[in-house]
């Protein structure tokens, strides 16, 4: 019907495949028949409404990596970026997410960047609702595993972290709490000045920023150069302010920024206030406890991997 139809019977043909592809059935008949390109326009054409239920189509297909690639090389991408930009509040949520199912290979990670898709999801770190923000830090987290797509986002979690409210300052501590663990954390982190705008909100914040800002300067505080910049802006003395009348997972963070700093000779003595109190002390024989079983169960982890393939003449 559609090589025959007009413009106007096109588009019911279109919003009509658009529903009929929410089923399992249809969807594989799609790719069997070669129909996706007919979805992907389903999701560019008609109704809002019809566009969305195309898109939350498009991301059942790309879970798989045959549907994934189809759909990339069908140009799905930028179909999926405009959903983004002109969609009301639940079609951004359900086009943000099938970008996300899009962007989990590491073949798109950089093709979605460049198609200018970093700052759609900085809005919806944004947006009031949990659901889009947990959308973004997870699409986030996929797209800064590429350096060049890291500046850019962390440029977005800046500016979050300084005119946010605290919702949206909340979920881009805990992104760039996940970026600090990357590899080239200490450049990108340290040239966007995420640094002293973190450690502003160590007091500036509410309870839930706190415990991300926290988390994100105990995970730098691993690094000696992130060390210094943390120390040059003031992270020690707030950071032992906050061992008293704090929520414990604000503490366990601040206690674990603090033994990496007394354990570095530069610091040790400024450190040395809070390691004489009673309460640091209790919290750093617990963190050294937690540290110690978590490598006893990587070791465990090894080994019986090591056992396991060992013992399979499949796997030698």
């Amino acid at each position: 019907m559609f090589d025959s139809a007009i413009d106007g019977t096109r588009r019911y043909l279109l919003e009509i495949l658009s529903a009929m592809a929410l089923l399992r059935e249809v969807r594989k008949a799609l790719i069997s028949l070669r129909g996706l390109p007919f979805l992907v326009q389903a999701a560019r054409f008609g109704c809002m409404a019809s566009r969305e239920r195309a898109c939350q189509a498009i991301g059942l297909l790309a879970i798989t990596k045959r549907g994934r690639h189809m759909l990339v090389e069908l140009g799905v991408v930028p179909v999926l970026i405009e959903l983004l930009r002109e969609g009301d509040y639940v079609t951004k949520l359900v086009a943000g997410n099938s970008l996300g199912i899009v962007s989990a290979h590491v073949a798109y990670i950089r093709p979605v960047a460049q198609a200018g898709a970093i700052p759609f999801f900085a809005d919806l770190v944004q947006l009031p609702d949990p659901i889009g923000k947990e959308i973004a830090e997870d699409v986030f987290c996929l797209l800064a595993v590429a350096e060049a797509n890291a500046v850019v986002i962390s440029d977005h979690l800046v500016r979050i972290l300084k005119e946010g409210d605290d919702g949206g300052k909340a979920a881009a501590a805990d992104v760039l709490w996940d970026l600090s663990s990357y590899k080239y954390s200490i450049s990108v982190v340290q040239n966007s000045g995420a640094i002293p705008v973190s450690v502003d909100l160590l007091h500036n914040g509410n309870a839930e920023v706190r415990e991300k800002v926290s988390g994100a300067i105990a995970q730098l505080s691993y690094n000696e150069t992130d060390r210094v910049a943390l120390a040059d802006a003031g992270a020690i003395q707030r950071l032992i302010g906050l061992l008293q009348n704090e929520l414990e997972e604000v503490k366990d963070n601040v206690t674990e920024a603090l033994i990496n700093f007394s354990d570095d000779p530069l610091y040790c003595t400024r450190v040395s206030e809070a390691v004489s109190t009673h309460a640091f002390q209790n919290m750093q024989e617990r963190m050294t406890h937690l540290r110690a079983t978590e490598r006893q169960s990587v070791r465990s982890l090894h080994q019986m991997g090591i056992n396991e393939s060992t013992g399979d003449p499949d796997l030698l």
